[in-house]
């Protein structure tokens, strides 16, 4: 035996191979399931718009053919709040049973942080769906909040995610 604890001859087999995906998997919580789940949602509803556009970002007001961006928007119009329930139902449940094993409390503010940008943006997504008034500097200010968003999220995998180990 090697100091590992396995033959090596074992380690390359299937069986261990699966055996540490399954570890793996039973190491997620149903918390990092939501969390993981909100933000695929999150990279999925933006990439929508920018999907549909026809034409150059310099012509972004009519941009959108009518027929089919307003067919597909639907899903982006829904996936906002779905996404901001989802990040609730994430930090809601470690936060209210107590159990936050390997936190950083500067993850868990930024994450908070995020939060409530996502909630922001779902306010900004209702206004610009319905009032045409101000559409161009909301939709600037909501692709601002957009990159607000990704940044605080990219730090909180950073402080809070799961620990990368090369092989």
């Amino acid at each position: 035996m090697r100091r590992g604890g396995f033959p090596r001859r074992f380690k390359g087999t299937p069986e261990f191979q699966m055996t540490l995906r399954l570890l793996l998997l039973a190491s997620f919580s149903p918390t990092d399931a939501w969390g993981w789940l909100s933000l695929v949602l999150l990279v999925i509803s933006i990439a929508i718009p920018y999907a549909l556009r026809s034409k150059s970002p310099s012509q972004a007001s009519s941009a959108f053919d009518a027929s089919r961006g307003t067919r597909i928007l639907w899903i982006h119009y829904w996936l906002g709040p779905l996404i901001f329930a989802l990040s609730f139902v994430h930090a809601w449940i470690p936060m209210a049973t107590g159990h936050m094993p390997h936190t950083s409390m500067q993850g868990l503010w930024l994450a908070t942080y995020a939060l409530g940008l996502i909630l922001l943006q779902v306010l900004l997504g209702l206004a610009l769906r319905y009032f045409r008034r101000g559409a161009r500097v909301l939709r600037w200010v909501h692709f601002a909040v957009m990159l607000g968003i990704g940044g605080l999220l990219l730090a909180h995998l950073w402080l809070n995610g799961p620990p990368l180990r090369l092989p």
